[in-house]
Order: C-alpha cells, then structure tokens, then sequence
C-alpha cells in the first residue's frame, strides 16, 4: 500500500507537470522545427545560386514571379490560410475531462471533416488558376516563348494540385506541433526542386544539340522542377502521417446513447437548431464554429496576400519580363534574412502563441496555470520581437552598403554588372527592418485572434492599407526610380500593417493583465470613456516599443555605420570601375574590396560591443529563459 504522503505527492506533480512538460516540450519543439527549416533553406539556397546563374532576367521574371505568383502562390495561401489559422485553435492534445468519450471523438471526427474540404477548395482554385493561366498565356509577345510559357504553366497548376492533397497531413503536423516532418519535406523538397532545375538548365545551356528535341524549354524547366517539389513534400508527409489522419466521415454519431438525430441540423448537445449561416451544410457533418472561423479567416487571407503579394502583382501589370526579373533576383537575396530567420521564426512563433492562447481558455485548468502561460506567452513576444528587430538593423545597417559585392559573388558574370539589380537589392536590405517587425507582430495577431470582431478588424485595416500601396505604387514606380520605387511604397504600407499589429499587442496584454488582476475593486470602476481609452491604448503601445526595441545607444551606432560603411563604398571601393559590363573576378578580390570588409566587420563588432554593455538585463533574461526550461525538462525526467 503506497504512503498516504506519498500519493499526495503524485497528485500534486501530476496536477502541476502536464503544463510545465507541455509548455517545455511546445517550446523544444519550435526551436527544433526552426533549426530544420533554417538548415534545409540554406542548403537549397546555395543551390539555388548555380540556377540563378543559369538565366537571364527576362525568364526568371516569367517563371519565379508571373506563374509562381498565379498558379501557385495565391492557390495554395488562398485555400490554405484560413483553414490553418481555425484548425490551430483547437488544441490536438486536450486535456478535457468535463466531456464523455463519445461526444469528444465525434467533435474530433467533425473537426476532421473540416479539415478535408480544404482539398475540394484548393483543387477549385487550382482549376480557376489554370484557366485563367490558359486565357492569358496568348498575350505573350514573342512567339517563341508561347509554348514554353504555356506548358509551363500547365505545370505550375499540376504541382499545386499535388500540394492541395497534402493539405490535410500539413494540417496534422501543424496542430501536433511536428515542426520536425514539416521542416523535413519542404527541405528534401526544395533541395529535389533546385537540383532537377539546375541539372536540366545546366543541359540547355551546353546546348546539346544531340538532346534538342527532348529537352524542355527554360521556363518550363521551372514548371518541373515545381512539381518534382510537390511530389517529394507530398510523398514525405503521406509517410509520415497517413497511419494518423483520418478519412473523412459522412456523417458523424452525435449522442452519447448512439441515437441518430432526428434533425441533422443538431448540435453536439443535441439541441435542434436551424440552418447556420453557412449555408444548407448539417451540424452533423462539419465542427460549426471551426468552419465559420475557417471562412473568415479564408476571405480576410484574400486581402492578407493582396497586400502581400502586391509588389508581384503591380510588376505584372505595369512592367515587363526584364523588369520584373531584376526585381525578383534582387528580391531573392534582399529576402535571405526573411526565409531563413524571420520566416521560420514567424511560422513557429505563430504556432506557439495559437496554442498557448488555445490553452489559455482551455476548460478545466486552473487560473494560477493560466496566468502563468499569459506571462510566458508576453515575454516569448517580447523577446523574439526584440531578436527580429536586432537582425532587421543590421541588414539594415550594413547590408545596403555591401549589396553590389554580394550579387557579385553570388550571381556570377549575369548579373554581377547589373546597376538596377544592385539598386533594389540595397532598398531591400533597409526593407528588411520593416519586413522583421511586421512580421513577428502580425504572427501574434493571426495567432490569437479569435473573435469575428477582431478578425473584422484586421480585415479593415489591412484593406486600408491595400488602397494606400496600389496607390502610391504605380507613383513611385514612375517617379521614384522604378523598382527601387516599388520597394518604397512596399515600405511605407509594411510599417502601416506594423502599427496596427502593435497596437493590437498592447491591447490583448493590457486586457490580460486587467482580467489577471487581484485587484477586487475592479469591477466596481466606472466604463472608461473613449478619451480614456485611448490614452491607455497609446500608453500601452509605448510600453512594448520600448521593450522591443534596441537601446538607443545601438540605434545611435547603427545609424553612424551606415555612413561609415557608405563613404567606403563610395570612396574605397570606387563605383566607377564597377558599372562596366565586364566581370573582373581578381577585382573581388582586391586591396580596396578587402579594406571595405573590414571596415564593416569593425562597425559590427563595435555594435555587439554595445549590445553586450546596454542589453544586459535582455542577455540576462534570454539565459534565464532556456535555463528555466532546462531545468524544468531535467526535473520532470
């Protein structure tokens, strides 16, 4: 017989372990997800050098921009979006003991089903995506590219059809917090991707006359190597997960007896109800709040890739093949700190913050369990957008000043000689600081927003911003400098979306923190009124930019490195001898190429200096962070 004390003891652990390993085990399970993804990227990333190298602006701005944007891009974030963002807010490992077995599978089967119809809504996309591909690949100019280009895009549609497949196995990882068979198919993807493209352009290049028949046009080369990625993602993810997802079932058993409704519109309490909103679709057949929540999320994640893909869509409209291919090579490299970091970072993070506030509301935990993730859930905020903001600066700093030697290095005798290239690639790299705070606030809100009001909210707001961009773009674009303009207004717009995130933030916490407070005349205090109200938003508002962003000191430093390291390229690296067509590789290597490095790691070194003297309390508390987490990891073993 086990001593009474003893049992008291197992209680108290068990009631207190499942949320320290839970939280512990999210948190390991994120980093390992997003060192996955960084390390996959970076090796398909250097393959993708030798491609780059391989094609000239015109066809990569037919390929990587107008038919990756049409007929995969907007397909697969359309149809996708929304059925993520609600699936995610169900937690998969609920610890709900208040509901009997029966009613807890038939909500799982439910959820399930609303899973699936991301499949029908992709493929309906996919066909609209190759119709209008088919409609308008005719208005290409040069006829030799008609074929190419439509057969391309044939492809195009066919690896996104593959890709919808998958749909329900991604969602599966994603609401299992698997980061690790995620991270693992998009990388063997991408690495099968870059390799079959580089093999195949590398063939057309040598001109093997003997192959001329068989060999696939350049563009197209890109449809192949789309779909070989949709092949690989999808065969990795079907053999990870198909023992764990389940088909689709018609119809759901409802009552706890097993007693079939006698109206299908009845809900899981078997309370009869009329038809929703949604239209003639039975209680019995689909979760209602996760569809409904999947449809707003779906219509507000139209105006989301409007505005995200609004440099793409404005150069399809208002430039050429030339133009829009310089863009996107200068695009690729000005997004590296965006694909490897940021968005990794953004993915993972937006996963985190969806389950702990998930787990916030979940029924049965106790109020002290969840104050604590309320906590943890604002120092993560605050500490990654502080993380994200250090490494905008400095591409921001440093990057812009060093973009023309990197394109040469990278992209070899193509686009090494490339002015206009380089241009955009330096207003990249001051984009980039937007890019990072735009993107880790806005991966808290689409974590957790819940309610229609706030998803109605940020519908309004980011339309706004639409209306802004798609206006001053077309202006820029023709007063500004071309791309370099296009860059601009995308700038302007990202820091408009930023403060409408951060704004958000302030209010969530500043509610949290009212609702947590121990304070028991709240509830007598008077309404606040508007005036009030907003004092307090702003103020709180205030509160996280301080938190988020670096110490003055380094924002001071990383302003004069960026006229240091200016003048050096001004001056040392002397841009005369550099605008010539001619690539003269010795010339990288250069005595003035050498003392311009060096300037710019001095200036670096000096800036992780000053980190070091003024964020003490921020490096204190990043240490105290994972040796908490450790800690907690060795005691529960």
């Amino acid at each position: 017989m086990q001593d009474p004390i003893a049992k008291l003891l197992t209680k108290a652990m068990a009631d207190s372990s499942p949320s320290i390993t839970t939280r512990t085990s999210k948190a390991n399970a994120a980093a390992k997800g997003v060192l996955f993804t960084v390390l996959f990227r970076i090796i398909s990333f250097a393959l993708t050098q030798f491609t780059n190298r391989l094609v000239n602006p015109k066809t990569l701005g037919s390929a990587a921009l107008r038919l990756d944007m049409w007929c995969s891009t907007t397909v697969l974030f359309v149809g996708r979006e929304g059925f993520w963002l609600a699936l995610l807010r169900i937690a998969e490992d609920s610890n709900d003991l208040k509901e009997d077995g029966t009613k807890k599978r038939s909500k799982k089967d439910l959820v399930n089903n609303v899973a699936w119809l991301s499949v029908p809504t992709g493929l309906f996309l996919t066909v609209l995506a190759l119709a209008v591909h088919l409609h308008s690949y005719q208005n290409q100019v040069d006829e030799d590219e008609l074929r190419d280009y439509k057969i391309a895009g044939i492809l195009y549609c066919l690896a996104t059809a593959v890709e919808v497949v998958s749909e329900p196995y991604t969602i599966c990882c994603l609401r299992t917090l698997d980061f690790t068979t995620r991270a693992k198919a998009e990388g063997v993807a991408s690495i099968g991707k870059t390799l079959s493209c580089a093999a195949l352009l590398f063939c057309i290049e040598n001109d093997y006359h003997s192959m001329s028949m068989i060999l696939p046009g350049p563009i197209t080369v890109f449809g192949i190597a789309q779909l070989v990625y949709a092949i690989l993602a999808f065969g990795i993810l079907y053999g990870r997960k198909h023992h764990i997802v389940e088909l689709p079932k018609w119809r759901v058993e409802l009552l706890t007896k097993g007693e079939r409704p006698s109206n299908p519109y009845q809900d899981l309490n078997g309370r009869k109800s009329s038809r929703s909103w949604i239209g003639s679709i039975p209680t019995n057949r689909f979760d209602q709040p996760t569809l409904r929540l999947s449809i707003l999320f779906t219509l507000q994640s139209i105006l989301k890739h409007i505005l995200t893909e609004g440099d793409r869509i404005v150069l399809s409209a208002l430039v050429g093949s030339y133009d829009a291919g310089v863009y996107a090579m200068a695009s690729s490299y000005g997004g590296m700190a965006s694909r490897f970091i940021f968005q990794p970072l953004e993915e993972n993070g937006k996963l985190l913050f969806s389950n702990q506030h998930a787990s916030v509301g979940e029924k049965g935990r106790s109020m002290s369990s969840s104050n604590e993730i309320r906590r943890d859930m604002e120092q993560t905020y605050y500490v990654l957008m502080k993380f994200v903001l250090y490494v905008g600066f400095i591409f921001a700093a440093f990057g812009s000043n060093y973009s023309s030697l990197l394109l040469r290095i990278l992209a070899g005798k193509t686009w090494g000689s490339n002015q206009e290239a380089a241009s955009v690639l330096s207003a990249f790299c001051i984009y980039t600081a937007l890019l990072a705070l735009n993107g880790m606030s806005e991966a808290f809100v689409y974590g957790v927003a819940a309610s229609g009001k706030e998803i109605g909210s940020l519908s309004i707001a980011h339309a706004s911003v639409g209306v802004i961009f798609y206006v001053t773009a077309p202006i820029l674009i023709h007063y500004g400098g071309g791309t370099v303009g296009l860059v601009g207004a995308n700038s302007v717009c990202m820091l408009l979306r930023s403060l409408y995130s951060l704004q958000f933030a302030a209010e969530y916490f500043n509610r949290q923190h009212e609702t947590t407070s121990d304070d028991k005349e709240l509830d007598v205090q008077p309404r606040h009124n508007l005036q009030t109200t907003i004092v307090t938003s702003v103020a709180a508002s205030w509160k996280i930019a301080r938190k988020i962003l670096p110490h003055s000191s380094i924002m001071v430093w990383f302003s004069v490195s960026f006229l240091i390291t200016r003048q050096s390229r001004l001056k040392i690296m002397n841009e005369a001898d550099w605008d010539s067509n001619s690539f003269d590789a010795p010339a990288i290597l250069s005595i003035e190429t050498l003392i311009h490095i060096i300037i710019g790691v001095a200036c670096i070194t000096i800036a992780g200096g000053i980190a070091y003297h003024c964020e003490r309390d921020y490096a204190l508390s990043l240490k105290s962070l994972f040796k908490e987490r450790r800690d907690s990891k060795s005691k529960m073993s």
